[in-house]
């Protein structure tokens, strides 16, 4: 009667301490499989980001300065060195897109490349 009293519960058993220990078992690797998920979705937000703040401001930096010679180096600065960096344009505007990697995942629910797109319109002062 005491044992009820002190510990709430009668006499512990073999039995609780296994089911105890069963369920951590199963619920660890959900638990950890959710992490990495949550940090693979963290790390693509990052490099989406991060790929389209390097096409602004090379776009802005091509009407700015005149010239497109920067605008590889500007990228790799920014968003690592294997993004690459490609050229549209006219006479009115450039369209500057980026590609950057991710790591790749294991389970193949994240993207591979993130691109990042910016027009910038060129104009003439009076």
């Amino acid at each position: 009667m005491s044992n009820l009293i002190a510990g709430g519960r009668g006499t512990d058993s073999c039995g609780d301490r296994g089911t105890v220990t069963a369920e951590f078992a199963i619920l660890l690797p959900i638990v950890m499989a959710l992490a990495m998920l949550v940090l693979g979705l963290t790390r693509t937000v990052i490099v989406g980001l991060n790929c389209q703040e390097a096409a602004r401001t090379v776009a802005r930096e091509i009407v700015v300065a005149g010239d497109s010679a920067r605008a590889a180096s500007l990228v790799h600065a920014m968003a690592g060195g294997s993004a690459t960096v490609s050229l549209a344009g006219d006479a009115d505007a450039i369209t500057v897109s980026t590609q950057c990697p991710i790591v790749p995942d294991s389970l193949g629910v994240l993207p591979l490349r993130m691109t990042g797109r910016a027009v910038a319109f060129r104009h003439e002062g009076n």
